[in-house]
């Protein structure tokens, strides 16, 4: 499993996410969905690919369906309802469609660069990294999920427990339902109450706060990081560049533009970096060289 400096990923990711902020070109989108399925799957084992893709397919249909209904906009008219009281006429154009498709594309974009960076890096060292800047902000983020952790097994575990000394929480009666449950909260409360009591008191024996922070290991940037950096550096300049010309700007509205020369020449330069960092990806898990870089 590669594993990188958080610093790294986080700024290589960055300006991925950028790029698919603001380009609106259906090809460029499709190029960048398609480099981060693909280095998903080269990272991992596709479950939790197929699971995500799974998640958001539902959105951008949702997506899909909503945007041709508020969004009327649009020459090409695929279905239009007679006049409906109160609603009024029901207009679907192909235009309205692409977009909602394209802004679905970009939704499942963004979800794919949050699992890539969870992935890429150990959360121990994107805590000890961030805790060095918001070390308070850190800390109340990290307890915060670790209690929703705890709570759901601790809600489980006294669930069973309950269950086998003969409670009932299938009343049909919502009153009868509410009692069964009141002891269940009751036992959480308190057992979250001696929970924060003893994380206070551990906070308290390492002298939190009273002094600068330290950590058992230093994170420290390899070769793969500084790579990855680099390969972040090209494409930055090759998006900001690219900025200058108008390039991943695209109009849906009133019809669907049409593709130039210049759309697919940048792509080709933006797909060719692309290319090449699957290439590195995939090399550090076969190439031995690689391997002793990570």
């Amino acid at each position: 499993m590669i594993k990188l400096h958080p610093l790294s990923m986080i700024f290589f990711l960055s300006v991925l996410f950028f790029m698919i902020l603001i380009y609106n070109h259906p090809l460029y989108i499709i190029l960048i969905l398609s480099f981060l399925m693909v280095l998903s799957r080269i990272i991992s084992e596709g479950k939790r690919l197929k699971s995500i893709i799974k998640f958001s397919l539902y959105n951008v249909l949702l997506i899909i369906i909503i945007n041709p209904l508020v969004n009327h906009s649009g020459r090409t008219v695929l279905i239009q309802s007679p006049s409906i009281p109160v609603i009024g006429k029901i207009k679907i154009t192909g235009e309205a469609l692409a977009y909602g498709a394209n802004m679905g594309l970009k939704l499942i974009c963004i979800l794919l660069i949050f699992l890539i960076y969870d992935i890429m890096t150990d959360r121990d060292d994107t805590f000890s990294f961030f805790s060095k800047f918001a070390h308070k902000l850190t800390l109340t983020f990290s307890m915060a999920s670790n209690i929703i952790h705890r709570l759901t097994i601790e809600s489980m575990r006294v669930k069973d427990v309950m269950e086998m000394r003969g409670v009932n929480f299938k009343e049909k009666k919502i009153i009868n339902r509410i009692k069964s449950y009141y002891p269940l909260l009751k036992v959480i409360f308190i057992s979250s109450l001696e929970g924060s009591i003893d994380r206070a008191e551990a906070l308290h024996s390492r002298s939190y706060g009273k002094c600068k922070r330290t950590s058992y290991v230093d994170l420290k940037m390899i070769f793969m990081d500084y790579l990855f950096v680099f390969i972040a550096l090209i494409l930055l300049t090759i998006f900001l560049w690219g900025l200058f010309y108008d390039v991943g700007a695209y109009q849906f509205y009133p019809r669907l533009q049409a593709f130039v020369f210049e759309d697919f020449m940048w792509l080709g330069i933006l797909a060719c970096v692309l290319i090449c960092t699957l290439f590195i990806v995939w090399g550090c898990k076969h190439w031995k060289f690689l391997k002793l870089k990570i």
